[in-house]
């Protein structure tokens, strides 16, 4: 019905724009690499790095499309579920600073837990060095092979702690002046 369509309609669309920040990788990968393997970006500047690695840099892209459709499907999809089942937007009813915090809460956790085991791939792949010819099917096979399957949930509780907060924050604030603006324009 009605509910379950637009429960979909935001799901769907938050899918698409998690897809579209693909184009963002390049600064992603640099952050993995600062992170994980320093050495291999030391001394180097952001133009530099850019312009000798160039279309490297989007190494993992599929794996990012593949971890952020379901990922942000699971956190706009889960927002509105949420909002659906407190029974906001029923009789034009907007949500409450609550509510709006509550559902990014499910969402978030949502999101942050179906994106992780391709994040761990993800994370992996960024991390090798830029010349590798490594692959993620390669990666996740060794990683099924040496570590299991819990693997690929490692570090899925400091995420929900450390990046929960600032999803649901940020969402929650989106969410909020969203339903004041469609309330003013009215």
């Amino acid at each position: 019905g009605h509910k379950t369509g637009r429960t979909l309609l935001s799901a769907t669309s938050g899918s698409l724009i998690g897809i579209g920040e693909v184009a963002l990788l390049p600064l992603d990968a640099m952050k993995v690499k600062a992170q994980t393997a320093p050495e291999q970006i030391k001394g180097r500047g952001v133009v530099d790095i850019f312009r000798s690695e160039g279309l490297a840099l989007y190494r993992g892209a599929g794996l990012t499309a593949m971890r952020n459709a379901p990922g942000s499907f699971a956190l706009f999809g889960g927002n509105t579920a949420a909002k659906t089942f407190m029974g906001v937007g029923e009789a034009g009813q907007r949500a409450t600073w609550t509510q709006d915090a509550v559902a990014s809460c499910v969402g978030a956790t949502a999101s942050i837990t179906v994106a992780q085991p391709l994040d761990v791939i993800k994370t992996r792949v960024q991390a090798r060095p830029f010349a590798s010819p490594e692959t993620g099917a390669s990666i996740f096979k060794r990683l099924i092979q040496n570590e299991g399957v819990g693997a690929l949930f490692k570090g899925l509780t400091p995420k929900l702690l450390v990046v929960g907060p600032k999803l649901v924050f940020s969402f929650t604030i989106a969410q909020h002046m969203i339903g004041y603006f469609e309330q003013a324009l009215k």
